[in-house]
C-alpha cells in the first residue's frame, strides 16, 4: 500500500477541518432544534431556582424551544457545575453560573473540573444584595449598635450564613474587618436553615440574600440592619447600605448569569447571549425580579467575564486569610 503524499495528507486534513466547520455552522443556523436543559446547581425553592425559572420562561419564547430547569445541588454548586462542564458543548446544556464558581476555584482543592476555565460565560442576569440581620432578642436596633454590642461583648456575637466559603460568609468577614468587630461564624446548609434559627433566636445575627429574608423581616421575626448592594434595596427602602454606614464604595451580593461548556460554537453563544438580553428587557421579568430586589445586569460577554475574574481576585485573599481552602 502506497503512503499518501504529504501534500495529499494536508489537503485531506484541511478538507476534514472545513467539513467540521461547515457542520458546526449548519448546526448553529438550525439552533435550537430541541428543548434545552438549564442546570441550577442549587436546590429548588431558593433564589437561584426562582431566578432561573423566571428568565428561562422568557428565553424560551425568544428561542422558540422549551428550557427545562433541572436542580442539581450539592457541594456548594460543584455537583451541578461538574455535570455542566462535562456536557456536550452544543448549546443544549446551560448552567446558572454564579459567584460560587469564582470562589470555588480558590476554595476547593482537587475539583474534577475547572469552575472558571471549563466554561464560556454567556451573559450576566442579576445581582441580589445580602442583608445583615439580627434576631429580635438582640439589643441592637441599628448597625452601629450591632458593632458596639460586638465590641462590648468579645466572642459573644455569632452570625449565621448558608455555608462555609459562601459569598455571604466572605462578605460578612469583609464587613467585620473594616469595622473592627468580632463575631463567630455559624455555617448552615442553606439560607432557609440559617433564617429559621435566626428567627427562633438560636443565633444572634446572620447574612443572607434579601429575597429569602423578606418573609421573616415582614413578619417581624428578624430585623434588617444593612444591605450590601450599591444602593438601597427596593423592598427595604428604609435600610441603609454598608457604604452609607461608613464603608465607602462597598458593594457585594449574589450574582448569577448563564454559562455553557467550553467549546460551544461562538454563533450559539451569541444566540444565547441575545436571548438573555431580550429577557432582561421583558417587562414581566423586570417587574418580578425588581419586586425581590434583584438588580438586572444587562451587558456584554466581556462585562460578565470581568465580573467573574474580579470576584475571584476579591475573595482569594480572604479565603487564604481565613484558611478556608479545603
Amino acid at each position: 500500500m502506497k503512503l499518501l503524499s504529504f501534500s495529499l495528507r494536508v489537503a485531506l486534513a484541511a478538507g476534514i477541518g472545513l467539513a467540521a466547520i461547515s457542520m458546526n455552522s449548519v448546526a448553529a443556523s438550525d439552533y435550537p432544534a430541541r428543548p434545552l436543559q438549564f442546570i441550577v446547581p442549587f436546590s429548588a425553592g431558593g433564589q437561584f431556582d426562582f431566578l432561573a425559572r423566571v428568565v428561562a420562561a422568557s428565553m424560551s419564547k425568544n428561542l422558540g424551544q422549551e428550557i427545562v430547569v433541572e436542580n442539581v445541588s450539592g457541594a456548594g454548586g460543584n455537583v451541578g457545575g461538574a455535570r455542566a462542564a462535562n456536557a456536550k458543548p452544543d448549546g443544549y446544556t446551560l448552567l446558572e453560573y454564579g459567584g460560587n464558581f469564582a470562589i470555588a476555584k480558590y476554595l476547593t482543592k482537587n475539583l474534577s473540573y475547572d469552575p472558571v476555565g471549563d466554561f464560556i460565560p454567556v451573559a450576566a442576569i442579576s445581582l441580589a444584595p445580602h442583608a445583615v440581620l439580627v434576631n429580635n432578642g438582640l439589643p441592637a436596633k441599628d448597625f452601629k449598635e450591632l458593632v458596639a454590642y460586638a465590641k462590648a461583648h468579645p466572642d459573644k456575637l455569632n452570625y449565621a450564613t448558608p455555608g462555609v466559603g459562601t459569598s455571604m460568609q466572605l462578605t460578612f468577614e469583609e464587613i467585620k474587618s473594616h469595622f473592627g468587630f468580632p463575631a463567630v461564624h455559624i455555617p448552615y446548609r442553606g439560607g432557609s436553615n440559617a433564617l429559621n434559627d435566626l428567627a427562633s433566636g438560636q443565633v444572634d445575627a446572620g447574612i443572607v440574600a434579601v429575597a429569602p429574608a423578606m418573609p421573616f423581616i415582614e413578619s417581624g421575626q428578624i430585623r434588617a440592619l444593612a444591605v450590601t448592594g450599591p444602593q438601597r434595596a427596593q423592598s427595604l427602602p428604609e435600610v441603609p447600605t454598608i457604604s452609607e454606614l461608613g464603608y465607602e464604595g462597598f458593594s457585594s451580593g449574589s450574582w448569577a448569569g448563564i454559562a455553557v461548556p467550553k467549546g460551544t460554537p461562538a454563533e450559539i453563544v451569541k444566540r444565547l447571549h441575545d436571548a438573555v438580553q431580550a429577557a432582561l428587557k421583558d417587562p414581566q421579568v423586570k417587574e418580578r425580579l425588581a419586586s425581590l430586589s434583584f438588580t438586572l445586569l444587562p451587558g456584554s460577554q466581556d462585562d460578565f467575564v470581568a465580573r467573574i475574574h474580579d470576584e475571584a481576585r476579591r475573595y482569594e485573599p480572604i479565603i487564604e486569610r481565613l484558611k478556608l481552602q479545603r
